[in-house]
């Protein structure tokens, strides 16, 4: 896991790494790199040699923690890019190659999409997802993956442009150690069978979470205010995908809980869909006013 090359990093202040504006294929190219040598070095042991050096010297060290660092804030792109398209797919809106759009503008587009294009867009959305699991685990299959994937999705995503940018609260909700504080206290009541998380914040910290407890994971596009969103966008397709869970236990999930509102609307729209359904987040404000059930840390600031 990439985790095991993180500890020395600073989570209480975004790493400049979070700034980035880069062509998706570009993403998927670095990736493929990025997790064959750090795959390729956990195998050899970093004592033998490796993608990283021959030793354990401090370059080294500082070389593998730099790799981590850039997995962890661009694999998120992998599952941002492809559901960003399968929006676009199912509420008719245009395939543009930096544009970000919000829903309201699909009444000006008014744009048919063929049920086929819908059905890829959610065929590659659900890829996306476990591609991005697999990069976080170091998968050593994971370069020729992602290699397969960018060779198998339309050709105009190559050239999308993925921008993010310094956020303290994702930052400070995806530390390792708290998300698995998070996923300890979780699974001492019972492992969840599936973890919806509120995408885009969340994902980051979601995909590790996910991989501690070792359960299926799904994303919600519910961006209330860096897409406007006044409610989760749950499609037809999604509802479908998500039904094999519905006897289950899903575990709602959002990185920080500032107001309460997105988790709480994120809960109202989504828990009647199972049969139990509980609500966690990694860091949550004292004046919030959701107390979800599961809690990373409490914050003051």
């Amino acid at each position: 896991m990439i985790d095991d090359y993180l500890g020395g990093e600073d989570w209480e202040t975004p790493h400049p790494d979070m700034d980035l504006a880069e062509a998706f294929g570009s993403i998927l190219e670095e990736l493929a790199g990025l997790v064959g040598g750090l795959a390729a070095d956990g195998a050899n042991g970093s004592a033998n040699g490796g993608a990283f050096g021959g030793g354990e010297g401090r370059s080294d060290q500082a070389g593998r923690a730099s790799a981590a660092r850039r997995i962890l804030v661009r694999a998120p792109a992998i599952v941002n890019v492809l559901l960003n398209y399968k929006i676009c797919a199912e509420h008719g809106l245009p395939f543009h190659p930096t544009v970000y759009y919000e829903l309201a503008e699909a009444k000006r587009y008014r744009l048919s999409h063929p049920i086929g294009k819908i059905e890829e867009a959610n065929r590659l959305y659900r890829q996306a997802i476990g591609l991005a699991r697999s990069a976080y685990r170091l998968d050593p299959a994971f370069p020729e993956a992602a290699r397969d994937f960018g060779g198998a999705m339309p050709s105009e995503l190559a050239s999308f442009v993925y921008s993010g940018a310094r956020d303290k609260y994702t930052w400070r909700g995806t530390e390792p150690a708290l998300v698995r504080r998070l996923a300890d206290s979780i699974s001492a009541n019972g492992r969840p069978d599936v973890i919806i998380a509120a995408a885009h914040g969340s994902i980051m910290p979601a995909l590790l979470l996910s991989e501690y407890l070792g359960t299926s994971l799904y994303f919600i596009r519910f961006s209330m205010f860096k897409r406007s969103d006044d409610s989760p966008i749950v499609s037809i397709a999604d509802e479908a995908w998500l039904a094999a869970w519905k006897e289950g236990y899903a575990l709602l999930f959002d990185e920080d809980v500032a107001g309460g509102t997105t988790l709480s609307r994120f809960r109202e729209r989504l828990a009647p869909l199972f049969a139990r359904a509980r609500t966690a987040c990694v860091i949550r404000h004292a004046g919030a006013s959701i107390r979800p059930d599961y809690v990373g840390r409490i914050w003051y600031d």
